[in-house]
């Protein structure tokens, strides 16, 4: 696990903050999925941005788990099929400029490809925490950082070490000023 950590693309994962950065600074909204403990990550990234970055006088990030809505994500799924779950999720709420962030291990589930083309397709950023070949998804994806691991359990260690990476980095990012860039720190050779 150490090893796979230090592995990390530190300039990726920056790319995805930039990405982050500029939705809170544009009042934008993201929209986070994934299946299986991929959705459980998602879920808790949600609760950490919008709870563990907040501070009295300063605006929240603005974020939804597209995984928390059951009667929406057993809707999509019974009437239109489990592909269009986010999709569909993001139709009715998403706009112009918006950011979906796509967890994935393999890349490939067709949900998570439906959602992230919708984005592409709407004018969305699209993001993704992806396993270590990114798979379809990586060339659906804006930014993109991959878990460097061979199991699938160690990638979803390495994605919920990095959705707290990037909560610790939101918080300073709002903390210091909207204009700050506070460095992230996974260790490593800074790849």
């Amino acid at each position: 696990m150490s090893r796979s950590l230090q592995a990390v693309s530190v300039p990726d994962l920056l790319r995805v903050a930039a990405i982050l950065q500029d939705a809170y600074r544009s009042r934008s909204t993201l929209y986070v999925c994934g299946n299986g403990g991929s959705a459980a990550t998602a879920s808790h990234l949600a609760v950490d941005l919008s709870k563990n970055t907040r501070h009295p006088g300063v605006a929240p990030i603005r974020i939804v788990s597209l995984v928390d809505h059951m009667p929406a994500v057993t809707a999509w799924a019974n009437d239109v099929g489990y592909e269009a779950i986010f999709k569909g999720q993001l139709a009715g709420l998403a706009t112009e400029g918006d950011v979906v962030i796509a967890i994935s291990t393999s890349g490939n589930s067709a949900n998570i490809l439906h959602a992230l083309a919708f984005g592409r397709e709407h004018g969305m950023k699209t993001v993704g925490l992806l396993g270590s070949t990114g798979g379809r998804a990586r060339d659906l994806c804006d930014a993109w950082v991959a878990a460097p691991a061979e199991s699938v359990e160690e990638q979803e260690d390495l994605h919920m070490t990095m959705s707290h990476v990037l909560t610790r980095h939101m918080r300073d990012f709002i903390l210091a000023s909207r204009d700050a860039t506070p460095l992230l720190a996974l260790g490593g050779d800074g790849r």
